[in-house]
């Protein structure tokens, strides 16, 4: 059974309107009682009071309080990605495509980012990637709720089908033209590695192009970790899309 632990996780994943499932109670306090305020809302959601030792064999985790899900929000909200390619109608938008992260706090890192910076779809495979859902949420602070995730078979071909519904395919690699003054196509597909591994090399081969984060001559180290770099590619992309460039 998915318990999810982390205050921020819990209440958003309550805040979702496909909520289900049951709120564990074994503590007290301002964000045990807003958690609690929230499952109120939701008639698909109940409450239950346990004993600590229950909850920590359950959920060693929990703080006092944990949520059982049977809806929304242990896992991200999932799309078919012809499904979404489908409906999206506008002529421009950011997907970002995970090549088999392994690290939780790393997809939980990104998600908060992809959150923050309005990203419209997650792209990640099926098999070799992160799966420990409640250490995600805890570190999504919650965007795990919220972020589309569409989860495929293939991601080389997954790249060709978003490439075929006009987005351009750039791989985040050391070798790629500097992230600053590269021209940035209206719809984008970013395409982050695997921690250590780096983008491998067949969904590179499938990639328009590729981009770098430049690292000052001060620098003592040549690379940065996946989340942090993940989240200056969609910051400036985003930054772009509000200057309207």
């Amino acid at each position: 059974m998915a318990y999810l632990t982390g205050f921020h996780a819990i209440e958003e994943a309550l805040k979702r309107p496909d909520a289900k499932g049951v709120v564990l109670v074994a503590g007290s306090g301002p964000r045990i009682k807003r958690i609690l305020e929230e499952a109120a809302k939701r008639s698909g959601v109940r409450v239950e009071r346990v004993e600590a030792a229950k909850l920590a064999a359950l959920a060693p985790d929990a703080r006092g309080v944990a949520y059982e899900s049977a809806g929304g929000g242990v896992e991200p909200p999932s799309l078919d990605l012809d499904d979404f390619l489908a409906d999206f109608d506008k002529d421009s938008g950011t997907v970002l495509v995970l090549d088999h992260l392994s690290d939780p706090h790393n997809f939980g890192s990104i998600l908060r980012s992809a959150d923050a910076l309005g990203i419209d779809l997650v792209v990640v495979p099926s098999r070799r990637a992160a799966k420990e859902t409640d250490a995600v949420a805890r570190v999504s602070s919650g965007a795990l709720a919220w972020v589309p995730v569409a989860v495929v078979t293939n991601l080389a071909r997954a790249i060709g089908t978003l490439k075929d519904a006009g987005f351009w395919a750039y791989a985040a690699d050391m070798d790629g033209e500097e992230l600053w003054s590269a021209e940035l196509p209206a719809k984008l597909a970013i395409v982050m590695g695997a921690e250590g591994s780096g983008v491998s090399r067949l969904v590179r081969g499938t990639c328009d192009a590729a981009l770098r984060i430049p690292m000052p001559a001060s620098a003592h180290v040549d690379s940065l970790n996946v989340g942090v770099a993940a989240g200056i590619f969609l910051y400036e992309v985003a930054r772009r899309r509000r200057a309207g460039n």
